[in-house]
């Protein structure tokens, strides 16, 4: 494991404040009605950008990785959602909705770049946990934004807030730097940049039952946690009458038990269980605090909407390490 510790270390650190800039908005979204007029609607309007911006990269991402290394083309996204955090210091609303976009282009080579960076250092027996801590990155970005990006709104407010994320990036681009030659080093600086190599992906998917299923699942399961990252804060201010600092908390609850819950699953279907069947029972318990979720309303106490909220965090946003290694394990060679 000593040859993995350092990319796991990097790569892990990466996912965690790509998550931070990801969320900085969503999180922040209710200080912006005043300013610039971000109805909760727009929320989800702007997750939405964030996607649209990430799906293409994503696609593209192997070739990215073939000409340029995964690490490069991570640093590089990170640099564009720092970005696309600095452009949104406006209170032009349709400004910050394209700044959405950028953000997500910037956070698209993530996931799929550490994956490939992971999986040439790691045994196959050990991808289940290793891919569960490094995607622990995602919700420990969040409980960090949960409780830094409220706090750093009261003190000073959103456009500091959005300065602030943005630094994040650009220090961690310069952290990662020293990793760049070892997990590049199967770059091929004279590789094609085509888009035939995405369609050939597609083909792959496409003809294979064992990714179709999974492609699917992943749908379902990255359709209900966007929606609980985004749609939080706004519902608990809103909808609850909590202020930002205890919507905020309750927030990071729901991301920080998802860091240790990530690693455990990992470590359960690494050991225990086989991954598929964890993951088909992630998707029931993520329904059922979900639906637990959606009664939210001002009688409830505040502990329990913290205590369901982090329910909801250890199972609706804790299956993406086991699927990440589930997807290595079925993928043809």
């Amino acid at each position: 494991m000593r040859d993995v510790f350092w990319p796991l270390a990097g790569t892990t650190w990466m996912q965690t404040i790509t998550s931070v800039m990801f969320l900085t908005v969503p999180v922040l979204a209710p200080a912006l009605v005043d300013d610039v007029g971000f109805a909760p609607g727009h929320v989800g309007l702007y997750t939405s950008l964030v996607f649209l911006g990430a799906m293409p990269v994503s696609l593209f991402m192997g070739a990215l990785t073939a000409r340029y290394g995964a690490l490069r083309v991570m640093q590089i996204g990170i640099l564009c959602s720092a970005a696309a955090l600095l452009l949104s210091i406006t209170t032009l609303l349709p400004l910050i909705l394209a700044c959405g976009f950028l953000l997500g282009m910037g956070y698209g080579p993530n996931t799929p770049g550490a994956a490939h960076v992971l999986a040439r250092v790691t045994q196959p027996k050990d991808r289940p946990l290793v891919f569960s801590i490094k995607q622990s990155g995602a919700p420990m970005g969040g409980f960090i934004a949960g409780l830094l990006i409220p706090w750093v709104v009261v003190s000073a407010g959103w456009r500091e807030a959005l300065m602030v994320s943005a630094v994040l990036g650009v220090i961690t681009v310069i952290m990662v730097q020293p990793l760049r030659a070892k997990s590049d080093d199967d770059r091929r600086p004279g590789a094609p940049l085509s888009i035939s190599g995405v369609w050939q992906q597609l083909r792959l998917m496409a003809g294979h039952s064992g990714l179709r299923r999974l492609t699917l699942a992943g749908f379902v399961f990255a359709a209900v946690q966007a929606c609980m990252f985004a749609f939080l804060v706004t519902y608990l201010v809103d909808h609850v009458d909590l202020d930002l600092v205890s919507a905020g908390f309750a927030y990071s609850c729901m991301h920080g038990i998802g860091v240790g819950a990530r690693i455990a699953w990992g470590w359960i279907a690494d050991r225990f269980v086989r991954a598929a069947v964890v993951l088909a029972l992630l998707g029931i318990a993520s329904a059922t605090f979900v639906i637990m979720m959606a009664h939210f309303d001002s009688t409830w106490p505040f502990w329990s909407i913290a205590v369901v909220s982090a329910a909801a965090g250890a199972t609706a946003a804790g299956w993406n390490g086991v699927f990440i290694a589930e997807l290595t394990r079925v993928a043809p060679p």
